[in-house]
């Protein structure tokens, strides 16, 4: 039985490969792997996490269950770190994650076998992660990997980070704890220590949680900061000052007004009311110019107190804990803490706020990059919005072209020789709605105002360029319509509908570079798009047309039909990528020798479709020889264009798009005729016996060129030859 036949079988029997699947024959760590390597294989994009809680899991309301398993496993590692990684994979909303483990013996994967053990395996491709999350404890020291097999938004893997750096802090400060309570002679200390070391890690674990629920803003991490720092300690009041280090003060934004600090209150440029003080005066100024932390037992015994804020409020200041937050040595704010309820602050806060400042200052960092997508985000939906209203068409254009009536047919459109150079600005667009409703009038419903506007706006945004600019699209659009009207049955309407509007948008916001480029150019787009830079760029141009306000054309379509036709449209912008023609003219070429060529196989019609957008692409080369000369000269100018910006970025262009190679025109069209065009026209020839126009024209230009290339040959070689007879 060969492999087809299994599969065949399998896909009849979908039962048996379910019950060979669930059973002992395949085992637990087998079943795993499989589901990684699907997970990876079919990455989707997912939603956010909804809050549905997993019972038992980190998303449950009780996580009791989860405090006992940190309880009774606080010494063993690789346990805190599997958890942590459910932790993340659960609140993603996934369970294509991984936890990743490395030692002198290389990486290892860390699974959960039935029996509740974990398991490590040796792994050697950690490569396949749509993204990483390495946990880095305290002392800076990489202990473990997370592997996402899903991608994850920005904001996602800040929220990731957060709480595996404040695990890891946890997870390090147990095992500092651990290490020193075995050092200890007595196991009445050991044991307060092991539970104190267990309260601050469930604090810092709460901590964690909690803010990675308010990562929402600056202002809503600094009142967690406070609070938390507050408990910690267990002190009357805190704050938290931000270091403003280019004016050298120090501010803050939440804050009791009640406080008697009125007079420092100022306004800031986003409007919000804040307390700055000078960072040379006071204990919150010194801490945060030095950078060292201040225990102070009795406050006004310390000249750098304060006290008008007391004689004014009625409040007595007795002990101070004030202590910087670091981010990579640089202080960043600054936290005081006043009034320890039962006595003076001691060196064990002290030790104990350090841990805990560490991560504040990880937090505060994190919610000042959550703060600028947020903005950035903001500034780019307003970009959104001017550039939406600037690169849409007005209503005054519109009805222009509404008032202009044409005849009910208009015969010169229906050949491939008419030429479009000749049309205005204003017939263009005209002709092209022309075109629209002459092929679906009949066989499609739609507004006749979102017809006029969406073409409008495909104009409109095409780049003035020297070639692929609006010009080629509306002659791209007619090859096609001259196409389909002397075809009728050739396609369905769905079909037709999608190879007109992909003619007639295929290179939409075309910046006159090629693919080859945008990729050596490291172009922002070429990073957003791997394969078929530009036609993928085109398409989504095309979709972001459709869905402004009074232009979708397709709005009528049933929702399976609409979902068909843009998967069409899709596909057949993507198909004028000239990279992808070799291979589909040689799949259709092997089914056409074959005799096997079906137009009710929906494979053959999409190579076919393929092939056909790359001729009407193409057409100017089976254009009447004015037409085609005249086209000629304008793609040049433009490969010239970008030969001349690759030579100024350092890079040597090819002979085509080399201006100093400009007398090798004719040789080069030559190959360009003979080597793609002629082929693609055969093989439309084939299939579309009338389109053998376009065959017999093209060869006709094909040896145009090659007389031309022939007679600049003879020059060369005459000027060569004077050359050698002066010499001599």
């Amino acid at each position: 039985m060969d492999e087809n036949s299994v599969l065949n079988f399998l896909r009849d029997h979908p039962d048996f490969l379910e019950d060979y699947i669930v059973s002992p024959e395949v085992s637990p760590d087998t079943f795993e792997r499989w589901s990684i390597r699907r997970a990876i294989k079919f990455k989707k994009p997912k939603r956010p996490f909804t809050g549905t809680p997993v019972p038992g899991g980190w998303t449950d309301p009780d996580l009791s269950m989860k405090r006992r398993v940190i309880l009774e496993t606080s010494d063993n590692r690789t346990r805190i770190l599997y958890e942590i990684t459910q932790c993340c994979g659960q609140i993603m909303g996934t369970n294509a994650v991984e936890l990743i483990v490395q030692n002198d013996e290389g990486a290892f994967s860390c699974r959960k076998t039935e029996e509740g053990e974990l398991k490590l395996k040796r792994v050697k491709n950690t490569k396949n992660a749509s993204y990483i999350q390495t946990i880095v404890n305290a002392a800076n020291q990489t202990i473990g990997e997370i592997h996402f097999y899903i991608p994850l938004e920005a904001s996602e893997k800040l929220i990731v980070n957060v709480v595996c750096t404040w695990a890891a802090a946890a997870n390090y400060f147990s095992e500092i704890y651990n290490h020193k309570s075995q050092a200890g002679p007595d196991s009445l200390d050991v044991h307060e220590n092991i539970a104190k070391q267990r309260k601050l890690s469930n604090f810092l674990l709460d901590v964690a949680r909690s803010i990675f629920h308010d990562i929402v803003s600056m202002d809503a991490v600094i009142v967690k900061v406070m609070n938390f720092a507050q408990k910690l300690v267990d002190a009357d009041r805190a704050s938290l000052f931000l270091v403003d280090s280019r004016n050298r003060q120090i501010y803050a934004r939440i804050f009791d007004v009640g406080t008697g600090d009125e007079e420092h209150v100022r306004v800031n440029s986003d409007g919000q009311k804040e307390i700055r003080f000078d960072m040379s005066k006071g204990i919150a100024g010194h801490v945060a110019s030095t950078g060292e932390g201040l225990n102070i037992e009795n406050a006004y015994d310390d000249e750098r107190f304060n006290a008008d804020v007391d004689s004014k409020t009625g409040y007595t200041t007795k002990t101070i804990l004030c202590m910087p937050i670091l981010i990579r040595g640089i202080v960043i704010g600054v936290v005081q803490m006043v009034n320890k309820h039962n006595g003076a602050f001691t060196r064990q806060d002290e030790d104990a706020f350090e841990v805990f400042a560490v991560y504040c200052g990880l937090a505060l960092h994190h919610a000042k990059l959550y703060d600028k997508i947020r903005r950035s985000e903001q500034k780019y939906r307003v970009a959104l919005e001017v550039l939406a209203y600037h690169s849409v068409c007005n209503s005054d254009e519109v009805n222009k072209l509404k008032k202009i009536e044409l005849n009910n047919r208009i015969i010169e459109l229906e050949t491939i020789d008419f030429n479009g150079m000749r049309l205005s600005e204003l017939e263009k667009p005209l002709y092209a709605v022309y075109m629209f409703k002459t092929l679906f009038s009949e066989t499609l419903h739609f507004e006749n105002d979102d017809l006029i506007r969406f073409v409008l706006t495909v104009r409109k945004n095409y780049r003035r360029v020297a070639y692929h600019n609006w010009a080629h699209g509306w002659s791209v659009a007619h090859a096609m319509f001259a196409t389909l009207v002397n075809s009728p049955e050739a396609f369905t309407k769905l079909e037709s509908l999608a190879l007109y509007v992909s003619c007639l948008c295929h290179d939409l916001d075309h910046r006159g570079k090629n693919n080859a480029y945008m990729k050596s150019m490291e172009t922002p787009l070429a990073a957003i798009y791997s394969t078929s830079v530009m036609e993928r760029h085109h398409f989504n141009q095309t979709i972001t047309i459709l869905q402004q306000d009074g232009h979708n054309i397709l709005k009528n379509l049933d929702p399976e039909e609409y979902k068909e036709t843009l998967s069409l449209i899709k596909h057949c912008i993507l198909a004028t990528d000239l990279a992808l023609f070799f291979s589909n003219k040689a799949k259709l070429n092997v089914i056409l020798d074959r005799g096997e060529f079906d137009f009710s196989n929906r494979e053959h019609r999409l190579l076919t479709q393929a092939v056909m957008m790359t001729g009407c692409d193409l057409v100017a080369s089976a254009k009447p020889w004015s037409i085609q000369t005249e086209t000629v000269k304008v793609i040049f100018e433009e490969f010239y264009d970008q030969g001349d910006a690759e030579r100024l970025s350092g890079k040597e262009p090819i002979a085509m798009m080399d201006r100093n190679q400009a007398h090798m025109l004719p040789q080069m069209q030559v190959g360009f005729m003979r080597g793609i065009c002629m082929p693609c026209y055969d093989l439309i020839a084939r299939i579309f016996p009338k389109a053998d126009k376009m065959r017999e024209r093209c060869e006709y230009n094909a040896k145009k060129w090659e007389e031309l290339a022939a007679e600049q040959k003879a020059k060369q070689e005459a000027n060569g030859n004077k050359n050698e007879d002066n010499d001599s």
